[in-house]
């Protein structure tokens, strides 16, 4: 993806080479960070990728559905609360082991829950790449 967002651009700018905890960012900044880091990951992977990595501790997984809810990409808000549905509790496991061989049972390219599941509402996230960024700088311009 070659996407050049002026806007975008100088969110993440703010803060790079700083160490910041993503809990301390405001929610605007949270929101168009995390809608665009959270698409460029899925953007490469799938949310297989997505959730196999390990996410900054503390970070509450609402937050991306906030996030991709704040900057108005409604539908992707409401297929990422399904995703974390598929989690006990709503909420992924904290330990990457115990989370990863729960991802097993859905990730699963054989696997009918993945392909009943999981296809549809991941390649909505696949179909909508550009969009995500469009509305992340239109966010951006409507609050500045």
């Amino acid at each position: 993806m070659n996407i050049s967002n002026a806007a975008v651009d100088a969110v993440f700018a703010k803060y790079a080479d700083k160490d910041v905890d993503i809990q301390s960012l405001n929610d605007f900044d949270r929101s168009v960070i995390l809608s665009i880091s959270a698409q460029g990951i899925i953007d490469s992977g799938g949310f297989i990728t997505f959730f196999e990595g390990d996410i900054q501790e503390g970070v509450d997984y609402q937050w991306f559905v906030d996030a991709y809810r704040n900057i108005g990409m409604e539908q992707l808000a409401t297929n990422f609360a399904e995703i974390l549905s598929l989690f006990p509790e709503g909420t992924p496991q904290v330990d990457l082991d115990e989370r990863q061989n729960h991802l097993l049972r859905f990730f699963d390219d054989e696997s009918p829950e993945y392909i009943n599941i999981l296809g549809a509402l991941e390649n909505a996230f696949f179909d909508n790449n550009e969009s995500v960024y469009a509305a992340a700088e239109a966010y951006i311009v409507a609050k500045s």
